[in-house]
């Protein structure tokens, strides 16, 4: 191809408004982009909404939401691990403290086997402490800012906002989506990292909950310092990889609640 020929194909390819003048990854990239703002943006506005409405809901919705979730748990013929005696005797001075946990659950705490370091409160109500847990905590300060952790969760009614959020989140992105595969698998990624952040602001005031109580009971909190000391130790996670964690990163957990001394 002779040179004026070259120049008349290349001008004819610029004036065609059918030919993209950007390329492919840029697109994408800008697409990526905006479809991770909209999906802050509607979990945002969800967020705001559940909150709106959860902090309205009287106690006898939420009993009933819980009810919906209750499961029935077949109690071990065994006796129960001396920890766990320990942290049922410490529960009504917590519940003591907070009318949100008050003539609701009778907050049954049960052991789960299983090697992961963990605990967690289910929707009705009851708390579980892993084996491997209940194995690493010998003081009981520590099991009792747990214990007290996870009953802030269901004082701060987190899981029927989380509930509340993705419901109504999901809503909004999947009629966004329209149906389309490949904007639906952006926006589950995006919706993923959107709501990580309000699981770690959850946490957080969980933390400093637990904190609290550990002050009122003990008059130090030396105890949720030295569990997230022992975890850090065990976890060996880089930093950066709590960006797409549900967990603030556990050197920071310690950092506040030092402060909060």
């Amino acid at each position: 191809m002779n040179k004026e020929l070259e120049d008349r194909y290349l001008s004819v390819i610029e004036d065609n408004i059918n030919v993209g003048k950007s390329s492919a990854v840029k697109e994408f990239f800008i697409l990526a982009a905006g479809i991770v703002g909209v999906c802050f943006a509607v979990y945002f506005c969800a967020g705001l909404l559940a909150n709106f409405w959860i902090d309205r809901m009287s106690v006898e919705t939420q009993v009933k939401i819980e009810q919906f979730f209750a499961r029935e748990y077949k109690q071990s013929d065994k006796p129960k691990h001396e920890k766990i005696v320990y942290l049922e005797s410490v529960k009504p001075k917590i519940i003591e403290m907070d009318k949100n946990l008050q003539n609701r659950s009778e907050f049954p705490i049960y052991e789960d086997k299983s090697d992961e370091i963990n605990a967690f409160i289910a929707p009705d109500g009851t708390i579980h402490f892993t084996s491997a847990i209940l194995k690493e905590l010998d003081d009981k300060e520590s099991l009792t800012f747990v214990l007290a952790h996870e009953l802030a969760h269901y004082s701060h009614r987190d899981y029927l906002r989380t509930i509340g959020r993705e419901l109504i989140a999901g809503s909004v992105l999947f009629v966004l989506s329209m149906g389309q595969a490949d904007i639906t698998n952006l926006i589950k990624g995006a919706s993923a990292i959107s709501g990580v952040q309000y699981s770690q602001s959850q946490e957080r005031a969980a933390d400093l909950y637990a904190n609290a109580v550990l002050m009122k009971l003990y008059g130090r909190n030396d105890g949720a310092v030295n569990f997230f000391e022992m975890l850090n130790k065990k976890e060996n996670v880089p930093e950066f990889l709590y960006y797409f964690s549900s967990h603030p990163p556990t050197s920071e957990r310690i950092r506040y609640l030092k402060n909060a001394r």
